[in-house]
């Protein structure tokens, strides 16, 4: 590796070490941090030694290079740096000193990081404290490093007015006494002990993330207020600055590891007062031992809550992290936005089990035999357009249209069950003794099986023990059992006997016939009287959205007033076989999912300026069939339709409420040849919308031949984009 790419990377990992503290990722907020931290000359020097010390300790023991670059492994040693920094003089005794507490923060938080993360859990600033303890403990019994208290070398020095200044104009405001304390326990995160900092930081917070500025203020709040009403000792906060344990703590269980939402907000009001009650317990312990608590009250109140939130059986609306976006924000939308998507969705994707359009005869809670527990089941027959379900005289099981067609597979699974050597009845008669007539059970998982009764007797395809897969013909459609004539049941249950109790369980993606052509499906339960089929993809929409690891896809880009311009895409794999869309000039990424019925993007990473992301947009969720009057819809992330001060001051509110919204939605325009098809057309409309009202809109059209996305036409703002592939 060059010597560019290992400057490269101890920078990057340099910057976010400062902004890890505040369990972040943003570089302006790490850039403001790092000019805080040398307020006092000493800290800041002592702490980026402390971050490059970890970072050659990494190198050398060969530990992760994206750890290193995002700071993981040396926030410690920054802290670490920067509290011994601001109290003794920089010299030789001092640096051999910085490096072997460096070494030993570095080798704590991996001992803790993988200790504390083999059960989920985040190790935060335990390695900081052990090692300023082991220090403050220890140090002085070792004369030959010759610790002096160091003489002050720090801005406050050259420029007293600045800061004098700062602490004046702040007295002057309503309730300066809380907002001077509130500022000052900001900047003792970073050993700064004045306001100027604090208001550094703030900035800081404020273009890191709205949400977590809030959390602090109201974290803060919260613990000020449990002291003054109780009438504490408020010289544990004055003089030593520790309420910053109620404003990390908000961020933290606020909205870094809990997803921001009002119930995030209202469990601060049980965890601040748990961390003032401990700063008072602490204190007095501590203070014995001459040991600071800096933020060991934020780690045992974090580390405990998420240790309680992990054993629940449920979420009750106070939703951990999963996929850690390192912005309360981002944490924020993206969940949400996945549960506008996804929540309906099922692990096991069941299929109608039928070919062709059917209708239901009786749905769930039907008037006829789905009562009780076994309401939640589906009853399907074939009508013409008349909406009869036999030719005449229909005296005969054949002269219903229903009677011996297929029946398939719903989903993937083995068979469990067969019963096929029951007579069909005639019409109008009943088999009582044999309710449920000839009929298979599949189970596709623990705790899930279908089962299709009153079929045609010894028409049964498979046998005990097989396995099938999704599609494939079991048997054929009869009239046995408990049925005056020809139809299908079919449920889904937990248990794999013939007469189990029935399972609500949705359709994953289906279609329903209407008057101009289909309404689309997804994650539903079908309704009496609807007529129904399954989503058949079409072989050159399934080929163009076929994206395979290797694969590489140029676009030619013409936009209004600029030249004309080549994007470079390829598809890579993660080891959790994740696919992606890369661009290598943006270093753009879209991750994406193609089930064989739907291709919808799931995330997308980089620049909101690149092409990937207007594709990302503009083909957002796609119907890999063809389908007259079917449209598809989908929820999109705000921040592309939104001014970054709209989005700000949205951000403030998301937590509690929503007023800014992005929709999309997909049909189908044009397609050359219905049963054979060399090109299809279909548009999208995405569109962002505050209170009601509309804001911002993409149109496009995409036309898909020669088995490829051939080319995209979009108005964005009025203003026209061209891409034709070139690949």
């Amino acid at each position: 590796m060059t010597a560019k790419y290992h400057i490269k990377l101890s920078w990057e990992g340099l910057i976010n070490s400062y902004s890890q503290v505040f369990f972040s990722n943003n570089k302006v907020l790490a850039v403001l941090l790092l000019l805080v931290s040398f307020f006092d000359i000493g800290a800041g020097i002592s702490g980026v030694i402390a971050v490059a010390i970890g970072q050659i300790t990494a190198l050398l023991f060969n530990f992760s290079h994206s750890q290193i670059r995002n700071g993981m492994y040396t926030y410690n040693s920054l802290m670490v740096g920067m509290a011994i920094g601001i109290f003794y003089d920089f010299n030789l005794s001092f640096l051999i000193l910085l490096i072997v507490a460096s070494i030993l923060t570095f080798f704590i938080a991996i001992w803790f990081a993988t200790s504390l993360g083999n059960k989920g859990l985040p190790f935060l600033s335990i390695p900081f404290l052990l090692v300023v303890w082991i220090i403050i403990l220890g140090a002085n019994n070792f004369t030959a490093l010759e610790l002096n208290q160091k003489e002050t070398l720090s801005l406050v020095r050259y420029f007293p007015g600045l800061f004098s200044g700062t602490t004046e104009f702040i007295g002057d405001l309503p309730f300066s006494n809380a907002i001077l304390l509130y500022l000052r326990s900001l900047g003792a995160i970073f050993f700064q002990f004045n306001d100027l900092a604090g208001v550094f930081i703030v900035i800081g917070l404020l273009i890191y993330s709205r949400i977590g500025f809030v959390l602090s203020i109201f974290g803060f709040t919260i613990g000020y207020l449990f002291y003054y009403y109780l009438e504490g000792d408020f010289s544990q906060l004055i003089y030593s600055y520790i309420g910053f344990n109620f404003i990390l703590t908000a961020i933290a269980l606020g909205g870094f590891f809990v997803i921001p939402s009002k119930k995030s907000f209202l469990i601060l009001l049980l965890t601040i007062p748990i961390i003032a009650l401990l700063i008072s317990a602490l204190h007095t312990l501590f203070s014995q031992f001459g040991l600071p608590l800096y933020s060991l009250p934020f780690n045992i109140v974090v580390l405990l809550f998420l240790s309680a939130m992990a054993l629940r059986y449920k979420s009750s609306g106070l939703q951990l992290v999963t996929l850690q976006q390192f912005s309360p924000e981002k944490n924020h939308y993206k969940y949400y936005n996945s549960l506008d998507r996804f929540s309906s969705d099922t692990y096991f994707h069941i299929s109608l089990p039928i070919t062709g359009n059917w209708r239901i005869s009786q749905g769930y809670d039907g008037d006829m035999t789905h009562k009780g527990e076994w309401a939640q089941a589906l009853d399907f027959d074939v009508v013409n357009e008349n909406g009869d379900t036999f030719k005449d005289p229909g005296y005969q099981l054949k002269d219903y249209f229903c009677y011996d067609l297929p029946v398939s597979s719903p989903a993937n699974g083995w068979i469990v069950e067969v019963i096929d050597g029951i007579e069909d009845n005639e019409i109008g008669d009943v088999d009582l003794e044999n309710n449920w007539g000839n009929t298979l059970i599949i189970k596709h998982g623990d705790y899930i099986y279908s089962k299709l009764s009153h079929l045609k007797k010894d028409t049964a395809q498979v046998k005990r023990g097989d396995f099938v897969s999704k599609g494939d013909i079991l048997a054929y459609c009869g009239s046995s059992g408990r049925s005056p004539e020809p139809h299908l049941h079919f449920q889904l249950q937990a248990t794999p006997f013939v007469g189990s109790k029935t399972l609500k369980y949705p359709i994953s993606y289906y279609l329903t016939k209407n008057d101009e052509g289909f309404d689309f499906h997804s994650f539903d339960i079908p309704k009496e009287q609807d007529i129904v089929s399954n989503i058949n993809p079409t072989k050159l929409l399934k080929d163009a959205f076929h994206f395979i690891p290797g694969q590489k896809i140029s676009f030619e880009i013409t936009e209004e007033n600029k030249a004309t311009y080549t994007t470079n895409w390829e598809i890579f794999t993660t080891p959790a076989n994740l696919t992606y869309l890369y661009c290598h000039k943006t270093k753009s990424t879209a991750y994406f999912v193609n089930n064989g019925t739907l291709f919808y993007f799931t995330d997308f990473y980089g620049s909101k300026k690149s092409f990937l992301h207007l594709f990302y947009i503009a083909v957002h969720r796609v119907l890999l069939g063809y389908y007259k009057g079917a449209i598809i819809k989908d929820k999109l992330l705000i921040d592309a339709f939104f001014s970054p001060v709209v989005k700000g001051l949205h951000d403030f509110t998301a937590p509690f409420f929503h007023y800014c919204k992005a929709n999309y939605q997909m049909q189908f325009a044009e397609i050359e040849n219905e049963h054979l098809p060399t090109k299809i057309v279909f548009s999208t409309n995405s569109k962002g919308s505050y209170f009601g009202k509309e804001s911002g809109e993409i149109d496009a059209e995409i036309i898909v031949e020669n088995n490829r996305i051939e080319k995209l036409q979009m108005t964005l703002n009025s203003k026209k984009i061209i891409a034709i592939c070139v690949d």
